[in-house]
């Protein structure tokens, strides 16, 4: 017997939680339903696919391989139900987004699609790179604001709408002296921002410091505070976040680092096309939504 996609979906989320219970949870059934339900898969299989005693979960090498499978068939399912749909404006979508772009664009952005297509339902996702990349995958966000360049997988497509520049900032009485060892303040691993910044700037490891900050504006605050110095987008700058921090200076030449602001979808996705259309008003979004500030 062919196995059942919700099967299928059991088995994704006990490789996620890697635990019966909270991946019961997730699927919102009983553990007991669940571990059923990855039985039934095993039996339709005819092969073990998950190793079990009371206290640990661990996939056969088949299991792995067979989660890798199950999570590009839901994909597809996913991608044929979208295209499905009798109007991609009129539809519901979930966008996903990262966190140095959404407090800049999302507002504006939002109010055009309400102005432009008000037929069409948005839900957002605020999350890193690479959890992004994961939900795509996953099928469980239909694309997402990013910011490029970045490795991406195979099966993903980007689209670029735009340039940001990345500029330095500094406390007014350190700003003229050379990035010190341990003073480069950088967001937390898994925001693309300290990839791009560290990547484009010929940064060594020992300049950068061993504090990490969770976003822009718990960074502008610890330059403030003189603890080091960084590197932030212009839209950021545009947007006004240093308004309140008189001693920070920013450098004016915003035109030798820059990152490019796009969208990323499915290579097999049905509406890559519209996705395309309604990423372009990212390009109003970014210009109206910095005029008061510029």
């Amino acid at each position: 017997m062919s196995p059942s996609l919700k099967n299928l979906q059991y088995l994704i989320e006990l490789h996620k939680a890697q635990h019966f219970t909270k991946a019961a949870k997730a699927s919102f059934v009983s553990p007991s339903t669940l571990s059923a339900g990855i039985v039934k898969l095993e039996q339709d299989l005819q092969v073990q696919l998950v190793e079990r005693d009371n206290k640990h979960v661990s996939f056969t090498l088949v299991g792995e391989n067979i989660v890798k499978r199950a999570i590009s068939i839901i994909s597809e399912v996913n991608d044929l139900t979208e295209s499905a749909k009798i109007n991609f404006f009129e539809s519901e979508l979930s966008i996903g987004v990262i966190p140095t772009i959404s407090t800049y664009l999302l507002p504006k952005f939002l109010s055009n699609i309400e102005s432009i297509h008000p037929q069409l339902k948005v839900i957002f996702k605020e999350d890193t790179s690479n959890n992004l990349i994961k939900l795509l995958e996953q099928a469980k966000i239909d694309f997402a604001i990013f910011a490029l360049p970045y490795e991406m997988p195979d099966f993903i497509e980007s689209y670029k709408i735009f340039e940001d520049s990345i500029c330095f900032i500094g406390h007014k009485d350190s700003y003229n002296s050379p990035i010190k060892d341990k003073s480069l303040l950088l967001l937390e691993e898994g925001h693309c921002l300290r990839s791009h910044i560290l990547q484009s700037n010929s940064i060594s490891s020992n300049q950068v410091s061993e504090y990490s900050c969770s976003s822009i504006s718990t960074l502008v605050a610890m330059v403030n505070m003189k603890v080091g110095v960084s590197f932030i987008p212009k839209m950021a700058l545009e947007f006004g976040v240093l308004r309140q921090y008189d001693n920070i200076i920013a450098d004016s030449r915003c035109d030798k680092v820059k990152r490019d602001i796009g969208v990323i979808y499915r290579k097999n996705s049905a509406h890559k096309e519209n996705i395309q259309k309604l990423a372009k008003l990212l390009i109003s979004s970014f210009k109206a939504g910095f005029n008061k500030f510029i």
